[in-house]
């Protein structure tokens, strides 16, 4: 039965760090015209913004709402450079009027010269920090709107009035495993005492 309480246990401890990681990462930008590198060709006063959700699997899933373009979106991006430089495309983008989503795979990923190799690197260009989106138009053939992808918060469960999410689920697993271990445990010691 200790056995048995003491796998339980590490089973527990084990499997928590893989539960957490296991949730999607969502990223977000806020585009302007600001951000774009080089400077606009044709001044706009197009704004938006981009959500990109990595999946436990590697699928991107991604929005990008926009208003203001000065003529329809021709291209839509994913570039690898931090803030105030130009970068290569890592990861094109379905784009149309606005807001336009899609997804992308590992099996659409084709090396990048002077950039990511692999979809793995390209992943982690984006949980780095090291991409923004990029829309560009006719009018702004280098880009009319641009944001750097960052993480997006995740809930704080001590100030979520539910207290779920991936987080919360592996907390009380790792809680219901710890106490059927102590109560599988304790029953042998009681045993043992008398």
């Amino acid at each position: 039965m200790k056995r048995v309480a003491l796998a339980l246990a590490a089973a527990a401890v084990i499997s928590l760090p893989a539960m957490v990681l296991a949730a999607d990462q969502t990223f977000t930008a806020r585009l302007t015209t600001e951000a774009e590198v080089p400077d606009l060709e044709n001044p706009s006063d197009a704004s938006g913004k981009a959500s990109v959700t990595i999946a436990d699997d590697g699928t991107i899933e991604y929005t990008v709402n926009y208003q203001d373009l000065t003529g329809a979106a021709v291209a839509a991006h994913i570039h690898l450079a931090p803030p105030g430089e130009a970068g290569p495309v890592i990861i094109p983008l379905a784009h149309g009027p606005s807001p336009f989503s899609g997804s992308f795979s590992g099996a659409d990923f084709a090396p990048v010269e002077d950039g990511p190799q692999t979809y793995d690197e390209a992943l982690a260009a984006i949980r780095d920090g090291d991409a923004y989106v990029n829309i560009h138009t006719e009018a702004n053939p280098a880009g009319e709107l641009r944001g750097q992808l960052r993480a997006e918060a995740p809930p704080d469960s001590a100030t979520s009035s539910a207290g779920t999410g991936p987080g919360s689920a592996a907390v009380i697993v790792l809680f219901a495993l710890a106490g059927l271990a102590l109560i599988l445990g304790s029953g042998r010691f009681a045993r043992q005492a008398r």
